[in-house]
C-alpha cells in the first residue's frame, strides 16, 4: 500500500512537471533584444524580411514603449490606465498564440488596437469587447483583439517614421544559436543590446534546475530506504522511478545549443556562461516589458532567476 502510494504521489508530480516543462517550451524560440537607444527602424525591418536571413525566423516584430495611458469609453466614462506600445511587424512574435479574443492588427491598419483582459473588464464589464471603441489621447481606436492576461496592456499601431527601441522574433527552431540571432537583429536594425530575453535560456535553466530537484527528492530517499532491509524494494521502486523521469527531461535539452558545451568535459564552459548571463537575468527582474513574459520566466511562481 505504501508503495503504491508512493509511487502514484511520485507519477503526479512528475506528470505536472513536465507539462509545465512542454508549456515551456513553447516559448524557447523566443528571442526579444532591447537597444540601448530606439535605434531600429522600418526601413531596417523591411530590408531584413527581404533578406535570405528572414528564413531562420517565423515573424519578427518592432516595438516601442510609449508610456502609461489612460483609455476612455465614451458612452460610460469609464477610464482604465494601461502601458502602452506602440508596434509594427507580426505581433505573433511578441505574443504567440495568447490571444483571448479577435485578431491581431497588420501593418496598414489605423486607429485599431490589442488590449488585455483586465483593461477590458474595467472599461467594458466583459472580454468579449472585439469591435467597439475607446478614446486613447483623445482618438478613438477600435479593439480588434483581447489578449490573455491581466497586466494592463494596450497595443497600438506604430508609424512607419518611428525609431523603435525593441525587436522580438520567433526562431524558426528553438535550438538555433541565439548569439547569431542577436548580431542578425542588431545588423540590419543598427543598433547595440542592452536587454536580452531569450526563450532558449530560460527553458534549458528550466531543464537543469528541475533534474537537479528531481534527482535530491528521488536519489536521497531511495538511499535511505535501500539501507532498510524491509524496504529496499521501496527504495528500488522510487530509484528506478527518479532515474527514469531523470531521462526524460535530460533528453529535451537540444543539442548545439549556445548553452550547452561541445564536450561535457568542458566544466570551465559552465563558469563562464556563469559570469556572461548573470547580469542579463539580474536585469530581467526589474524590467519585464510584456505581461507574458512575466509568466515565462515563473516570476509569480518559482523565481528561476534566482539559478546563477
Amino acid at each position: 500500500m505504501g508503495i503504491g502510494l508512493g509511487a502514484g504521489i511520485l507519477a503526479l508530480a512528475a506528470a505536472a512537471v513536465i507539462s509545465w516543462l512542454i508549456w515551456l517550451h513553447g516559448f524557447s524560440d523566443y528571442l526579444s533584444v532591447t537597444f540601448e537607444e530606439p535605434s531600429a527602424t522600418y526601413e531596417g525591418f523591411r530590408n531584413f524580411q527581404e533578406s535570405s536571413d528572414a528564413e531562420k525566423f517565423t515573424s519578427v516584430a518592432l516595438w516601442n514603449k510609449v508610456g502609461e495611458r489612460e483609455l476612455i469609453l465614451e458612452s460610460t466614462e469609464r477610464r482604465s490606465r494601461a502601458s502602452v506600445y506602440g508596434m509594427r511587424g507580426q505581433l505573433q512574435a511578441v505574443f504567440g498564440n495568447t490571444l483571448a479574443a479577435g485578431r491581431y492588427f497588420t501593418d496598414g491598419e489605423e486607429a485599431v488596437c490589442l488590449i488585455d483582459g483586465k483593461t477590458a473588464r474595467e472599461l467594458f464589464g466583459s472580454r468579449d469587447v472585439t469591435g467597439r471603441e475607446v478614446l486613447l489621447d483623445g482618438e478613438k481606436m477600435q479593439v480588434v483583439g483581447i489578449l490573455q492576461g491581466d497586466r494592463g496592456v494596450c497595443v497600438i499601431p506604430a508609424g512607419e517614421d518611428e525609431m523603435f527601441c525593441g525587436v522580438t522574433v520567433r526562431k524558426q527552431k528553438a535550438e538555433q544559436s541565439s548569439d547569431t540571432a542577436v548580431s542578425l537583429i542588431g545588423s540590419y536594425m543598427q543598433g547595440t543590446a542592452e536587454r536580452i530575453v531569450d526563450g532558449q535560456l530560460y527553458y534549458i535553466l528550466a531543464l537543469l534546475k528541475t533534474a537537479g530537484i528531481l534527482t535530491a527528492a528521488t536519489v536521497i530517499p531511495a538511499v535511505l530506504l535501500i539501507m532498510v532491509k524491509e524496504r529496499r524494494l521501496a527504495g528500488a521502486a522510487v530509484l528506478a522511478a527518479g532515474v527514469l523521469i531523470l531521462a526524460v527531461i535530460v533528453v529535451q535539452i537540444p543539442a548545439g545549443s549556445d548553452y550547452l558545451p561541445t564536450y561535457w568535459s568542458d566544466f570551465d564552459f559552465f563558469g563562464e556562461l556563469q559570469k556572461e548571463k548573470a547580469g542579463q537575468i539580474e536585469s530581467l527582474k526589474a524590467h519585464q516589458e510584456f505581461w507574458h513574459e512575466e509568466g515565462f520566466l515563473g516570476m509569480k511562481a518559482v523565481d528561476w532567476t534566482e539559478v546563477f
